[in-house]
Order: C-alpha cells, then sequence, then structure tokens
C-alpha cells in the first residue's frame, strides 16, 4: 500500500505508479468497508501494504487497516484500527495510529442515534494523541439496495495531548480539550457488481470562544479481485484551525493496496 504524506509532491515515477493504481481502481474511490447484513453475525477485512525504494531516491511507505462489524435489525457496531508510517530519505515524513469505535440504535426506517470514540496520534504534526467522544442523532436519506445515503448531527469532547508544549488558542499548552458540535454526512454505493465506494465528511465547530474548527473527508474505492480479495484506494483530508506552531492546517493523504476478508 502506497502511501502520500503531508506535504510531499510525488516525483515524476511516483506519478505514474499513482496513475496506474487510479486506473486499477477506477471508477471510484474508496478504502474497503465491511458490508454487512442485519444477521448478527461479525464481518472482518484486513489490509496491508508496503513499497521501498533505493538508489537515486530512498523511501519506504508501510501502512496496516483492520476493521469489525457487527449488525442486527436494530443496531450496528463497528471497530477500526489504522496505521501509517512513511520515510523519505531516512528522514520520517508519515507515522500516525487511528483507533475507532462506532455504535448506531435505529429508532425507526429513518432515524437513529448513535455514539463514537476515536484515538487518534500523529507524530509529525506534534500530536501525542487525541482523544474524541461523540453522541448524537441521524436521519437516513435515502436507501436502496446499491445506494444509501446519512445526515448526522451531534455533540462531543475532544482534547489533544502535544508530544512538545505549542501555542494553541494563544497560550502555550501542553494540551488542549474543548467541546464540539459534529455536523456530517456518510454515503455507500454499490457501483458494479465488484466495486462498491464510501464517502464521510464530518464537521467539528468548537463550542468556545476561540471558534477552533477541525473537519475530516474520507473517501474510498474497492474492486473485488476474488470473493476474498479486493483492490482499493483511499483518500483522506484533515483540517484543524488551529494545530499549535509550525504545523500545516491541511493534512492529506493518498493510499493505495490490497485488503482480505477474514470473514463471509
Amino acid at each position: 500500500m502506497k502511501t502520500i504524506a503531508p506535504g510531499h509532491i510525488p516525483t515524476r515515477p511516483a506519478l505514474a505508479t499513482l496513475a496506474c493504481a487510479l486506473l486499477l481502481a477506477t471508477p471510484a474511490l474508496t478504502q474497503a468497508q465491511i458490508k454487512t447484513q442485519p444477521d448478527g453475525r461479525w464481518r472482518q477485512i484486513l489490509g496491508a501494504g508496503a513499497s521501498f525504494a533505493d538508489g537515486n531516491s530512498n523511501l519506504s511507505s508501510m501502512n496496516a487497516h483492520y476493521e469489525a462489524a457487527r449488525q442486527t435489525r436494530h443496531h450496528t457496531v463497528g471497530l477500526r484500527a489504522q496505521a501509517l508510517y512513511n520515510t523519505s530519505d531516512h528522514k520520517t515524513s508519515a507515522h500516525n495510529t487511528n483507533l475507532e469505535i462506532n455504535g448506531k440504535r435505529n429508532l425507526n426506517e429513518r432515524h437513529y442515534i448513535f455514539a463514537n470514540g476515536t484515538w487518534f496520534r500523529d507524530r509529525i504534526a506534534n500530536l501525542e494523541h487525541r482523544l474524541s467522544a461523540a453522541t448524537g442523532w441521524g436521519y437516513q436519506v435515502t436507501t436502496t439496495p446499491h445506494d444509501d445515503w446519512s445526515l448526522f448531527a451531534g455533540i462531543g469532547y475532544s482534547e489533544d495531548r502535544y508530544a512538545v508544549p505549542t501555542i494553541v488558542a494563544d497560550q502555550l499548552r501542553k494540551r488542549y480539550g474543548r467541546a464540539e458540535l459534529t455536523l456530517g454526512t456518510e454515503s455507500h454505493h454499490q457501483l458494479t457488481s465488484t466495486t462498491t465506494a464510501h464517502q464521510r465528511l464530518v464537521f467539528y465547530p468548537a463550542l468556545n470562544r476561540n471558534h477552533d474548527r477541525r473537519a475530516e473527508f474520507a473517501a474510498d474505492l474497492s474492486v473485488s479481485i476474488t470473493e476474498r480479495l479486493a483492490l482499493t484506494v483511499a483518500t483522506e483530508f484533515r483540517y484543524n484551525s488551529d494545530p499549535g506552531t509550525n504545523i500545516h492546517k491541511l493534512d492529506r493523504r493518498l493510499i493505495t493496496g490490497v485488503t482480505w476478508k477474514l470473514t463471509d
């Protein structure tokens, strides 16, 4: 799985590799999502990949992720873990880990309530970790055998702990906590019999006098090779209006690779 680190400008060979990956993934964008059914069974997938270069360029990239989900008529529970590590000319250019747990309880065919928790680390961005939790209400706008689209809103709390104290919200801080709104949209699409796509956009305006803002966008595509093996490509964007001194506000990645379905 190949990762373009935040702020990294690809070389021509890297662009060629990226173009090939996108052609393989046509016609969608996405990192594999578990296709659940309301039968109460756990389903799991594992993704991993790496690339290395030596000589005129010295590059290495490693990526791994794991997902598990269980759905019944009334609720859905999901788990996700992801790790990214990149080096360029013997310097670390990406080093982060993400753990998530999500729960959803259906109130009726359209309305549901949700709760989620996230632990996120990004060493390059001076983020020792971010702990976030949120709960709220969602509305299923459309549901068909091939497409679904939902909107959701809620309230939560996030706390950032920094590896090195930095100036955030006009003060030198080791940690920074704030209450936030959670406003977002999510959709899943069965594009063909072998191709699925997913997108999720969430906006987190802080409920404090500093009016901090965060936003996260992820889109992914999975193209099945066999019943268990699939090619994947995903794009991720993370925005933070006040990340600290000398840290970019926008973080972006493109990841390609393969996933293996552990259970049907």
